[in-house]
């Protein structure tokens, strides 16, 4: 029997930055404030697109975000109040409002949102993980600030802070050609002091979509085993990599005898029968 065998090194972790797209990443603020619900200073003012990069490692099926990522939410209008809790509208991240009975209406406005992540090292199978161990932070050095102004107090308020993840359903971690591609959604509630203790409830829901470009994946072949007509192919490679076998008499017809062949660790493996004599084995991505 004859074989194409692969040789290369093994490619076991990398520490990778993921760029966001902010065409598909956006989170909603919704919460509190003295007890009163969130409510638009105008339309959309209440969502907002983000952009930015984050931070993660990948190591023996498994992923850990590692800090120093930098999430940047995106100005999306005018609002009240300015910077510092005075009267009058300026550019904000989100423009929230309060109805206080009696009292009237109080403003808050969300200004240079910058976030980071944390985790310990996830689990990843076949392209999927808990996102439910993230810890979203506001930097120590960031300028994050809550702006609020009401007949009852007006000020800025510094975000600090952090918040697990709160989600049940699982991130994504998948691969295409040279693009990785990571999804998280998004739930997280911080809590903060305005007026008085912990008097103010934020909640940043939604989802995040960053890609990074790979390098060509790097392969090992191991020796191939036959027993019986029965081929088993086994190899390594980064893990959550997806292959195909090919198979040929004559190494210029291919036929494809598997496709997604994946593995959450770095240990890949195939099993076919041989109806040849002789057979060219080949993996592609």
């Amino acid at each position: 029997m004859s074989w194409l065998i692969l040789a290369g090194g093994i490619d076991l972790a990398s520490a990778d930055v993921f760029t966001i797209n902010p065409a598909q990443s956006s989170l909603t603020i919704s919460g509190s404030i003295l007890g009163y619900g969130f409510a638009q200073q105008g339309a959309g003012s209440l969502t907002t697109a983000y952009n930015g990069t984050i931070q993660a490692t990948q190591s023996g099926g498994t992923i850990q975000f590692t800090g120093q990522s930098v999430i940047t939410a995106q100005t999306n209008g005018s609002w009240q109040p300015l910077a510092g809790g005075g009267s009058g509208n300026a550019p904000a991240d989100y423009g929230a409002q309060i109805s206080i009975p009696f009292v009237g209406t109080g403003y808050a406005a969300l200004r240079s949102i910058l976030l980071d992540v944390t985790s310990p090292p996830i689990p990843v199978s076949s392209g999927q993980f808990s996102a439910s161990s993230l810890t979203f932070l506001f930097p120590t050095n960031a300028t994050s600030a809550i702006d609020y102004h009401s007949a009852v107090g007006s000020g800025t308020k510094v975000a600090t802070g952090n918040a697990t993840n709160n989600v049940a359903t699982l991130a994504t971690l998948t691969t295409a050609g040279s693009t990785q591609t990571l999804t998280l959604d998004i739930n997280a509630q911080f809590t903060f002091t305005l007026v008085s203790a912990n008097d103010t409830i934020v909640n940043l829901a939604g989802q995040f979509v960053a890609t990074r470009n790979v390098a060509p994946t790097q392969v090992v072949l191991q020796s191939p085993a036959v027993t019986n007509h029965v081929v088993t192919l086994t190899w390594q490679s980064s893990s959550g990599q997806f292959f195909q076998v090919l198979t040929s008499t004559n190494l210029t017809a291919w036929q494809t005898n598997a496709s997604n062949v994946t593995s959450a660790t770095t240990n890949y493996t195939w099993t076919g029968t041989n109806p040849a004599p002789d057979g060219f084995y080949r993996l592609a991505q």
